[in-house]
């Protein structure tokens, strides 16, 4: 099976201060939209983080990261989304097989 690796953003690189205020922000819009029941608000915030995450991925097999991504869990998304601020990426025990 596919693994989807995540790199999280270099903190010490030019630009990185732009990019996790972007992430933080749509994330923000998420739980907000969330909050508000505001489907449409939800889908852009989800699609600003993925173009943000789709960035920083890797395959361990070579698969393309977008069909990877198709594949991928809800859970292992938040996963990813977190990894990118550098967060683990352990997963959580219930959902391994």
């Amino acid at each position: 099976m596919t693994q989807l690796i995540v790199t999280p953003i270099d903190m010490a690189a030019k630009g990185s201060f732009a990019k996790r205020k972007r992430l933080l922000r749509a994330y923000a819009d998420m739980q907000a939209a969330v909050k508000d029941n505001d489907i449409g608000v939800l889908t852009a915030a989800y699609e600003s983080i993925e173009a943000m995450v789709v960035t920083q991925l890797t395959t361990d097999d070579g698969t393309p990261v977008a069909i990877a991504l198709e594949d991928a869990s809800a859970e292992q998304f938040d996963q990813l989304m977190g990894g990118l601020l550098g967060e683990p990426t352990v997963p959580n025990p219930k959902s391994t097989p």
